[in-house]
């Protein structure tokens, strides 16, 4: 197991496509900001993580156009930015809706050009989202 104490660490782990994923303990990050920017690798093992600790999600999968992993079960009752997220994003379409979005200010161009997302998110508390330009 593998266990990165900060942002850095982590890049580093992740840029090792040799690592699985799920052998990564994410339990002490809090910004996972722009982590898969541009991405390509195989994400097997990321619905493992603990996220339970993360504030920032920005741009995380921005432009990783082969991402569509089930990252349902996260815990993101924390993030407070989630702009840009899933960002060109071209294949992504899993569910989303049993997410904690409760602290979330920042939505702003969360899912823009991310054509195949298709899912329902009813269910998401945006009660504190100050900016939701163009999320869609």
């Amino acid at each position: 197991m593998h266990c990165p104490q900060n942002k850095e660490e982590l890049i580093e782990l992740i840029g090792d496509e040799n690592i699985y994923l799920g052998d990564i303990d994410t339990s002490k990050i809090t910004d996972m900001s722009w982590l898969f920017k541009d991405s390509n690798r195989i994400f097997s093992g990321i619905e493992k993580w603990d996220t339970s600790s993360v504030t920032n999600m920005q741009g995380m999968f921005c432009n990783a156009r082969s991402f569509n992993h089930d990252i349902s079960s996260w815990d993101t009752s924390k993030v407070t930015d989630m702009s840009h997220m899933f960002e060109w994003a071209i294949s992504f379409n899993k569910p989303l809706n049993s997410w904690d979005t409760s602290n979330v200010e920042n939505m702003k161009a969360m899912f823009q050009m991310a054509r195949l997302f298709d899912q329902p998110l009813d269910k998401w508390d945006t009660s504190s989202v100050k900016d939701m330009s163009h999320m869609f």
